[in-house]
């Protein structure tokens, strides 16, 4: 028992820190719209996230215990090898947004997240400081601890995956970031940097964020089998898991 305490102490730490920040941070914005009823709710929605997002950063940074000061020196490997880990990235990302159009889960968040990425603010939250933040929290705060303490790497990569997609909280991002979450946590076990990691995370947010801004509401509702069909979906899915595969296989064998 006690060695399981001492394991997950600081991750929890880390979780603990990370969501009473939000907490205290969302406290601002429920005043304000209880005093200003017809205050612009995304844009402070998105001022929220931004300084949250911010302070959290800070605090794990600055704690000795997580180590985590070097973590954005190098990427821990060559330039090709950072470029097959960002290739093995995007094609896990295409597979699993086409998981999610399978499951057709709701998306409770749409309306949030296109009113944020319609003002300056919600923008620089989704697409930059959100994903620094979530890989200091997650990999850096949740993974690496678990690693130096001698926690088998599967089990540290896929507790923080998990934990990863369940922090959102909304039913259509849950399957997406876990998934994607398993890849992070690789390649960050195998650099022990979150360079690479969080330039993949920013590149997919930074993505969705373009796409609202094209699309607004109806961005959802652009799907694979709507644009390619049902038999050109699943064979670009089929595609897309081998690619990612043999790419992250190979990741794996350039970073031994």
């Amino acid at each position: 028992m006690k060695f399981y305490f001492q394991l997950l102490l600081w991750p929890l730490l880390a979780l603990g820190i990370y969501l009473l920040v939000q907490g205290l941070s969302a406290i601002p914005l429920g005043l304000i719209n209880y005093f200003d009823p017809d205050a612009d709710t995304a844009l402070w929605i998105g001022v929220t996230l931004l300084v949250s997002s911010v302070i959290s950063s800070i605090i794990l940074l600055c704690i000795p215990q997580f180590g985590l000061r070097t973590a954005f020196r190098g990427t821990g490997c060559n330039s090709t090898t950072t470029l097959i880990a960002i290739a093995g990235t995007l094609f896990t990302v295409l597979a699993s947004d086409i998981v999610n159009e399978w499951l057709d889960l709701p998306n409770e968040f749409e309306d949030m997240f296109v009113g944020m990425s319609e003002n300056l603010w919600g923008m620089l939250a989704i697409s930059l400081f959100g994903p620094i933040c979530e890989e200091i929290v997650f990999r850096g705060g949740l993974m690496k601890p678990l690693l130096d303490r001698g926690a088998n790497p599967w089990v540290a990569i896929g507790f923080s995956a998990l934990i990863f997609g369940l922090v959102h909280g909304n039913p259509a991002q849950i399957p997406f970031a876990a998934m994607v979450g398993i890849v992070f946590g690789i390649i960050y076990y195998r650099t022990g940097s979150l360079v690479i990691t969080t330039l993949c995370h920013i590149l997919n947010n930074s993505f969705s964020v373009i796409l609202m801004n094209i699309y607004g509401s109806e961005a959802d509702d652009l799907t694979f089998e709507h644009m390619l069909g049902r038999t050109e979906t699943g064979v670009t899915f089929i595609l897309a898991v081998v690619a990612a595969v043999v790419l992250l296989r190979l990741f794996w064998k350039r970073t031994e």
